[in-house]
């Protein structure tokens, strides 16, 4: 529980100045990051669901709604790694919803992927620096995917070459994710 409000309290300033630059979201004129007058806000967690999180984060008047979980077993970690995480992000004001993302707490092999294996489902996932982003018309395949599924890996390979494998439990997903939903007006 504690490492999942660590994640409110660090994931703003990730949402609002890592997140936005994705060449893959480019032609969407993703919300500027703040500038640096001002202040990062935090996260407000609209509610902890087993082992999800659903969170709501305010820049400005852009609003940002995700549901977060840490993984539950890790294979291949390396000492003074970041926290490995997965997120499921909607920006209403972009009209980009449920974008899929991972990190391992590192960065990623250059020209490299992630694999995301949701029960009999496979997903690749391109990266750049610490994230993995879902292939383009994939994001709405591993929501449904995950809403159905009891357990996702995530296996990358660090920028040093160590292959990692992130376990994340899906209990508590689906209702996170329809209250980060409910809070952003998204619907499904």
């Amino acid at each position: 529980m504690k490492k999942i409000v660590a994640l409110a309290l660090a994931l703003p300033c990730g949402l609002a100045c890592g997140l936005y630059g994705i060449s893959a979201y480019a032609q969407q004129k993703p919300a500027a990051p703040p500038q640096k007058t001002q202040a990062p806000q935090k996260a407000t967690v609209i509610g902890t669901y087993a082992d999800w999180q659903a969170l709501t984060y305010k820049q400005g008047n852009v609003e940002t709604c995700y549901v977060a979980s840490f993984p539950k077993k890790s294979e291949g970690r390396q000492v003074k790694l970041g926290d490995a995480n997965i997120l499921v992000t909607h920006w209403p004001s972009q009209k980009t919803y449920g974008v899929i993302s991972v990190t391992g707490g590192f960065d990623y092999k250059k020209d490299s992927s992630v694999e995301l294996v949701v029960g009999d489902e496979k997903f690749t996932l391109f990266t750049q620096g610490p994230r993995g982003w879902a292939q383009d018309g994939d994001d709405a395949k591993i929501v449904k995917a995950l809403k159905a599924g009891k357990e996702t890996i995530a296996a990358g390979m660090t920028a040093s070459g160590t292959r990692t494998k992130d376990s994340y439990s899906l209990e508590g997903f689906t209702k996170a994710y329809e209250e980060a939903s409910k809070a952003c007006g998204v619907k499904g």
